[in-house]
């Protein structure tokens, strides 16, 4: 009985040691530590899911969609959630026709960085595929189902250019954005770059209750707890480009290599900006392939460069405006200062030739731009001097971005500080004669050159090109907006920009005018032809590599002007042969489209 009394209070004792233990232990994990245990298990019964925010539309100057999102179911795993990795991949494998290796290659790929982040194992899934997946939803624990956007284009190739391209992330721009993932796609050229921040938009989120397995249950038990945030949209751009004068350029250009570019005079708005060769965009949707890719950049027409902002070009005549202006201004000589030409200019023992052999005899400086005499401008160069003529391709926005918003060059308005600090070496008068005609290191973009030319247009104001009018929120309001943006007031007097104005009238309707191909029974276009030289005469061959570069620049109606268009074909000829008449069909255009918009305000 003693024993037994004995083992009874030693039973006791050791149960109520125990009782202690875990009443202390309980204490301890609920009272002192509760909170951090109550986090934890809200960490791992509920996930965050994001939900991305469409990205903003790109529309034209009255609001037709140039570039689209639509929908793309993208399956994710998540490392930490899988189970049974082996069933998961086989079946994923047979679902979206991946190999298992490729599945298993991209988690392990992830695993290394966190097993915590989604991996992309495919993306745009069909939705036969879809409802394969859904249907056997909660045989797939750790999979996630995201609904992303991708970019649509309803005009195909067109404005491909200028609208740019989006792609893969890179490491730095994971970097430099907390915001950014590892899957996404961001603007890489264009509008899609040069507004990323505003067609961009905010994500949001959904949290879920999960098992211990990582699937999605129905509960009510932690509805406190479950927060979701609606993603917000990203901004439209609106451009100012007409889609159906987009249209007539491209068509216009058709296969020929070169540019088109049209604005309007009075507020730089760009009415259309073609260049060819260029892409399809619908190869940069889903993140580009390597051989796609490699294609792209190797090719060796340059389909990537947008001919219109980055092509640089020797301008040939067209820039004898430049000179015109110059020389009025500086006093080199008047709208009445006469030079003969023979057909040549010889400077110490050199021979610059003009492109007429036979010369065009005594010319004043109407007639010098009328039919483009090289002798007339030579002579003016030599008076000038390149320091002097320099200052005026600036002022005339060469030398400089023009500050349209994409990529762009600034080309080369070269000087004897330009060319000693270039190549080292000092200038030579030389040098001076054959930049008056655009030869020689003058290189512009055609972008350049409209704007240059809208300024003679619009009375000595260069303005800075709009492609962008505004920006739009997903709830309609403006969020930024765009007006007339002026770069500088030319320094050269209006009755002297009324000599060259009246003679790049006489460019296109007088006699013996090289624009003649351009000329209008109706109205006035005023324009000047440009034939660029790629190699010297001595070495000319009969490769169409040999051939000149063909210019034609204008504005119309010359009494009243509203739009500027040039047109640049890469080795094309002459410019009033080839050029003049593309100009023509784009003026064309514009006229026509402007009179049903009127017709259709007036009805």
């Amino acid at each position: 009985m003693q024993n037994y009394r004995s083992r009874l209070v030693i039973v006791t004792v050791i149960l109520g040691v125990a009782f202690l233990v875990i009443a202390a232990r309980l204490w301890y994990l609920q009272v002192l530590r509760g909170e951090e245990f109550e986090k934890f298990s809200l960490d791992n019964r509920i996930r965050i899911q994001r939900v991305p925010a469409p990205r903003g539309r790109i529309l034209d100057r009255n609001g037709r969609e140039l570039v689209v999102n639509r929908p793309s179911f993208d399956i994710y795993l998540l490392p930490e959630d899988l189970r049974e990795a082996g069933r998961i991949h086989g079946s994923l494998s047979q679902i979206l026709q991946i190999s298992i290796e490729d599945i298993k290659g991209k988690v392990a790929q992830a695993v290394k960085k966190s097993r915590f982040k989604p991996v992309l194992i495919a993306q745009d899934i069909n939705r036969d595929q879809l409802a394969l997946i859904e249907a056997r939803r909660t045989l797939f624990p750790g999979l996630i189902i995201e609904v992303n956007n991708l970019r649509e284009y309803p005009y195909g190739k067109l404005g491909a250019s200028f609208l740019g391209y989006i792609g893969k992330v890179t490491e730095a721009d994971l970097n430099s954005n907390p915001n950014v993932y590892s899957n996404d796609l961001l603007g890489k050229t264009g509008i899609e770059k040069a507004w990323e921040n505003s067609l961009r938009g905010e994500d949001g989120f959904t949290q879920n209750v999960t098992d211990a397995l990582g699937r999605n249950v129905d509960s009510k038990l932690f509805l406190e707890d479950l927060h979701n945030k609606n993603s917000i949209p990203g901004d439209d751009i609106l451009l100012a480009v007409d889609i159906d004068l987009q249209k007539a350029a491209e068509e216009a250009l058709g296969e020929q290599f070169g540019a088109i570019v049209a604005v309007n005079v009075n507020s730089g708005e760009v009415l259309a900006l073609a260049s060819n060769p260029s892409y399809d965009p619908v190869d940069f949707i889903k993140g580009i392939d390597h051989d796609t890719w490699n294609e792209l950049i190797n090719d060796k027409s340059f389909p990537l460069v947008n001919r219109a902002t980055q092509g640089l070009y020797a301008p040939g005549s067209v820039f004898k405006m430049v000179a015109a202006a110059a020389a009025l201004k500086e006093g080199v000589v008047t709208a009445d200062t006469v030079h003969h030409c023979p057909g040549y200019y010889k400077l110490g023992t050199h021979t610059f030739r003009c492109w007429n052999r036979a010369g065009h005899g005594p010319v004043n400086l109407h007639q010098a731009l009328v039919q483009s005499c090289d002798v007339y401008f030579y002579k003016v160069a030599e008076k000038l001097g390149i320091n002097s003529l320099s200052k005026y391709m600036k002022d005339f926005g060469f030398g400089s971005r023009s500050g349209i918003g994409i990529e762009e060059q600034s080309g080369v308005a070269p000087s004897r500080e330009w060319k000693q600090k270039r190549f080292k070496k000092p200038w030579y008068q030389g040098e001076t004669i054959v930049s008056a005609i655009g030869q020689g290191y003058v290189n512009v973009t055609p972008l350049q050159v409209v704007m240059m030319t809208a300024a003679v247009a619009n009375g000595g104001v260069l303005l800075k090109p709009t492609l962008v009018k505004k920006a739009v929120t997903y709830s309609g309001e403006t969020s930024i907006e765009y007006s007339v943006n002026i770069r500088t007031q030319i320094p050269v007097d209006s009755e002297m920009l009324a000599h060259i104005q009246d003679a790049l009238v006489g460019v296109v309707n007088d006699p013996g005018g090289t624009g003649w191909r351009a000329r209008f029974s109706d109205f006035l276009v005023a324009g000047k032809t440009g034939t660029a030289q790629v190699v010297s005469l001595d070495t000319k061959g009969e490769g169409v590599q040999y051939k000149d570069h063909a210019w034609f620049t204008s504005y119309a109606p010359a009494d009243k002007p509203q739009i500027a268009v040039t047109v640049l074909i890469e080795h094309g000829g002459q410019g009033g042969v080839v050029a003049a008449p593309i100009a023509k069909q784009i003026i064309r255009a514009y006229i026509k489209l402007l009179k049903e918009k009127n017709a259709d305000d007036n009805a």
